[in-house]
């Protein structure tokens, strides 16, 4: 009887202290970068406070949270007020206020309670890069119906099925069907790469967006209002409530903390420096006091990548950087910008750096081209092309009529490659260059006539030199290079801008060109013969191993490959294979050929002797 009471007794309570645990408060996320921020922020907190939780960063996108919070496979996510409204089938709004006393009211018979605002709102924009928003007069929404036949478009899928604040509703409201989603991925570097790749015309993306600034990109003005207000809140189950009763003061610790410069920096410092968003959430709970330090903050090393003066964020860089973030899984990567960014890779200030062809070799007294030996091309970035700019009404048509010329920073793309030219055409004894690292300061002496003209080795297109031409008071002229010049330097390249890049150029100019790579030190042992201007190589200089030279070029890759007169890294140079094999065996194929042998010439042995004893 004993043993019996024994185990009803050890039952009950083995039943006792399963009632008495409290299952863990569920938290999820959407699929971008600043729900995961949130998420884990909140997640933190609430540890911190002793509350369990268990994280499902991601979970999925709106429709999936929604319904698992409805539902009860979620506890918790970040929802914001103008998606509930338009989750819900309701009109969208500008006025914040109206509408979260909305959501709260149109939820709360769900079983879902909207908790204070975080203090930023995420809206949806549509981004151009600024080059093409100029070269087309665009600067907002309404402005898209002039473009024709079509525009393309970058978007991720939930922005396609929303109803009421997303792809179908911008074609109604704006009158643009003929607007084509053209690149479509959940991942937002990827959107917005296609954008600043040039493969689509306009890009879906968010206010707090880190890559807007750092990329220089132009968000449209939404004027005739489609998109509401997008307000961060908890959004929770009244039963996580009740089951927490704490639970609801503690995420009040939240509310009104994040503006969206805060936002907005957290989501560069993960997509774009390369920090876990694990660390970055518990670095904005520490800064505000809300938790004691729980642990060091790994700091990750950085790989810095050196770009001139005149690189555009939205291009050159922006594709140096994804491949570099890609290949360097784990690292920061920062982008510095240097007059001379050559010097910079040099010196050891860099590791990686963006350079075109004139900075793997100098020019001698003799005017006789000598490679420098120090770096060496990794991938193609893209192309650099000749602009020579004049004001409209000076009469010059060709660099020969002018006797003063605007080419830059010293030691920069376009100081290198007007001398190299200027040199191939017997003109550089005859005219007086100025160098200036400002080219507003060097268009402005382009305006009063201290200068005939303006040398720039931009990419086509450059978003400061569209800005220039689109003043109406220049004009560029061509730079007819003949093919015995070329040959004198050969990674210079005859090419063509076309009509109407620019403002004020109705015609084709005749210019040349030399391809961007991204390049790195070559191994010292590889360095040898005349090193150029720079003799001395930092210590500090690190030159990037085979195989990380392989990704990288593998995920630079443009189509393209190396200009031949560029000196490439060994690792990515075509390698060829041995007709036969090698006359010279390894040390271990000598001892096998030779344990073969013996092992004959043994049985050989045993076969004779046999034979003479029969």
């Amino acid at each position: 009887m004993r043993k019996k009471l024994f185990i009803c007794g050890f039952a009950l309570l083995v039943v006792m202290m399963g009632c008495s645990k409290i299952e863990p408060l569920k938290i999820g996320s959407k699929n971008f970068t600043e729900q995961y921020i949130l998420a884990e922020i909140i997640a933190q907190l609430l540890e911190s406070s002793n509350i369990p939780v268990k994280r499902s960063i991601p979970y999925g996108d709106t429709f999936f949270n929604l319904e698992a919070i409805k539902n009860g496979n979620l506890d918790l996510y970040v929802e914001y007020n103008g998606t509930g409204l338009s989750m819900l089938g309701q009109p969208p709004t500008s006025d914040g206020d109206k509408a979260f006393a909305e959501v709260k009211r149109l939820f709360k018979p769900l079983g879902l309670e909207w908790l204070s605002r975080l203090g930023f709102a995420n809206d949806y924009v549509l981004l151009m890069r600024r080059d093409r928003a100029l070269s087309l007069k665009i600067s907002k929404i309404s402005d898209l119906v002039n473009v024709r036949p079509n525009i393309k478009m970058a978007t991720g899928p939930e922005f396609l099925k929303r109803t009421l604040d997303g792809f179908p509703a911008l074609q109604r409201r704006y009158g643009l069907n003929h607007v084509v989603p053209t690149v479509i991925s959940n991942d937002k570097s990827v959107i917005v790469q296609a954008l600043l790749d040039g493969k689509v015309d306009v890009a879906e993306g968010f206010s707090t967006e880190g890559r807007i600034e750092d990329f220089k990109l132009k968000v449209l003005e939404d004027d005739l209002a489609l998109f509401p207000i997008y307000q961060a809140s908890p959004l929770v189950r009244a039963d996580a409530l009740k089951r927490y009763p704490e639970l609801q003061s503690v995420l009040q610790k939240l509310a009104g903390r994040i503006d969206i410069n805060t936002m907005r920096q957290m989501n560069r410092e993960v997509e774009l420096e390369g920090h876990n968003y694990k660390s970055v959430a518990q670095a904005f709970l520490i800064k505000h006091k809300l938790v004691n330090k729980l642990k060091d903050i790994k700091n990750l090393e950085e790989l810095v990548i050196v770009a001139g003066i005149l690189n555009e964020p939205g291009k050159s860089i922006s594709k140096a950087l994804l491949a570099a973030r890609k290949t360097f899984q784990g690292r920061r990567v920062r982008v510095i910008k240097a007059v001379d960014p050559l010097q910079a890779i040099i010196s050891g200030q860099a590791r990686l750096g963006i350079l075109s062809a004139e900075a793997f070799f100098h020019l001698t007294d003799d005017f006789l081209l000598v490679p420098n030996n120090l770096i060496e091309a990794v991938g193609v970035i893209g192309t650099r092309m000749a602009h020579i700019v004049t004001l409209s009404d000076s009469g010059i048509t060709s660099l020969y009529e002018m006797s003063k010329l605007g080419i830059g920073a010293k030691n920069g793309a376009s100081d290198r490659s007007a001398r190299m030219i200027l040199s191939s055409i017997g003109l550089l004894d005859k005219m007086v260059l100025v160098n200036n690292d400002d080219l507003n300061e060097q268009v402005e002496a382009l305006k009063q006539q201290q200068l005939d003209g303006l040398f720039l080795m931009v990419p086509i297109g450059h978003g400061q030199l569209t800005t220039i031409m689109n003043q109406g008071l220049f004009k560029l002229i061509s730079q007819n290079q003949r093919q015995e010049d070329n040959n004198l330097i050969p990674f210079f390249r005859s090419a063509r801008i076309p009509p109407y890049t620019y403002e004020q150029q109705p015609t084709i100019i005749e210019t040349i060109s030399t391809q961007m790579v991204l390049a790195g030190p070559t191994p010292i042992s590889e360095i040898v013969g005349d090193r150029g201007p720079a003799t001395v190589i930092s210590a500090n200089v690190q030159p990037l191993p085979e195989s990380l030279t392989r990704q990288l070029n593998q995920e630079l890759s443009v189509g393209e490959k190396l200009d031949p007169t560029l000196p490439a890294a060994d690792a990515i140079k075509p390698q060829t294979k041995p007709i036969s094999s090698p006359l010279n065996p390894s040390a271990i194929e000598s001892i096998v050929n030779l344990l073969i042998i013996m092992a004959m010439v043994f049985f050989l042995f045993i076969f004779l002797r046999a034979d003479k004893k029969s």
